[in-house]
């Protein structure tokens, strides 16, 4: 069996090459116990204000809660959880450790890999660069690299373009745009491999859209991620007045965009105004001046979730004829007809339980999906992106 150490790494997908690392000695993974109404959400949710406590999932009615925590509020954090009837039990007793051995088991792939680019392992900056090169020169006919903007360190946003002719409508995916979901970028590349080593097999997707994939959408955060702290989510921009570094870029986009936490120093910060980070204002603009692109797909992890975007405010509902849930409900259908791993559907709202900032942008046509993963099979994500 498993242990709980190498299980919570698998699923927030914990490795890194770095030399010189933030230290996690002595920081824990608390759990909760299923929540089980909305009023037990609430009461977690008064705790992800507090700067203390790193929510690795998010608080919702029917699933357990997991809280990274460092030594100095990890009793505060238990006995809160015990007022609150939750029974909290340590899953990762120290992080650093379970990091550690993450590291040598990820250096250790590394080394017998035969590929400069595997799948089996998670993917540096540079590495996932050269693979879109390599994709663009392997098959020049239907791969372009365009390079929509910067990062605030000058790093490119590189988006790669898989298209046999003109005249379609696209779909645009993204990765990585919190720094430390690696996964992400492993999924893309399995989706742009089937939409080229493997076309054969799917050249109806081809010919039906063109495809936009930006794999790093936060690069100096994921950077950041490899070499210095591997649980760091924002971007790495300063903000002026704290010595707390960037902003939660998945919160800075411009739909009824708000300070909803002026806190510079929190996770969701949200950023001074719209657009205030550079990757933001890329994906935005080369969005809106696409419009050929009616569909949006942003992989996140962990979790098996299909978010929809719109729905801002708690009591909200979603139209029973909305065609962004009937393609999501399809996308859930497929797949746990694969192997049978269950997919929940909804808005951030309904299945997260919290204000989640959605991927959207005036002048954006139609489907637009939030999409928070843990496996990558092609064939269980298929039809879902039809």
């Amino acid at each position: 069996m498993l242990s709980s150490a190498y299980y919570f790494l698998v699923l927030t997908c914990c490795a890194t090459t770095a030399l010189a690392h933030k230290s996690y000695d002595g920081y824990q993974v608390i759990r909760t116990r299923e929540l089980r109404a909305e009023d037990e959400v609430e009461n977690v949710l008064s705790l992800t204000e507090q700067n203390d406590y790193d929510f690795l999932t998010s608080p919702r009615v029917g699933s357990a809660v997991q809280i990274l925590v460092g030594p100095e509020k990890t009793d505060a954090l238990q006995s809160n959880l015990r007022t609150l009837g939750l029974f909290p039990e340590v899953l990762v007793q120290n992080v650093e450790r379970a990091l550690s051995l993450e590291r040598k088991t990820y250096s250790s792939m590394k080394r017998r890999s035969r590929k400069s680019v595997s799948s089996d392992r998670y993917l540096n900056f540079d590495e996932i660069m050269a693979y879109v090169k390599t994709v663009a020169e392997m098959f020049p006919e239907i791969a372009t690299i365009i390079d929509i903007g910067t990062s605030w360190e000058g790093r490119p946003m590189r988006l790669l373009k898989l298209s046999n002719g003109p005249g379609k409508n696209a779909v645009f995916m993204d990765s990585a745009i919190h720094a430390r979901e690696w996964l992400g970028p492993l999924t893309l590349i399995h989706f742009i491999d089937q939409l080229t080593k493997n076309l054969q097999e799917n050249q109806a997707l081809l010919d039906a859209n063109d495809w936009f994939f930006l794999l790093v959408a936060n690069p100096d955060g994921y950077v950041y991620s490899w070499s210095e702290d591997r649980f760091w989510r924002k971007t790495r921009k300063p903000n002026n007045g704290s010595d707390c570094i960037g902003t939660d870029p998945n919160r800075n986009f411009d739909y009824l965009w708000k300070e909803a936490n002026d806190d510079v120093c929190t996770q969701h910060y949200s950023g001074s105004e719209p657009f205030s980070e550079p990757e933001c204002a890329a994906i935005s603009k080369f969005i809106l001046e696409n419009t050929k692109i009616t569909l949006y797909l942003a992989m996140h992890s962990y979790g098996q979730l299909i978010l929809l975007p719109w729905v801002v405010e708690k009591n909200q509902t979603v139209s029973s004829d909305n065609k962004l849930e009937s393609v999501a409900k399809e996308a859930q259908r497929a797949l746990a007809a694969v192997n049978g791993t269950q997919y929940s559907v909804g808005t951030t709202t309904q299945v997260l339980g919290c204000m989640h900032k959605p991927f959207v942008y005036t002048g954006l046509k139609t489907f637009n999906f939030y999409f928070l993963h843990r496996c990558s099979a092609w064939n269980e994500l298929r039809l879902g992106v039809c």
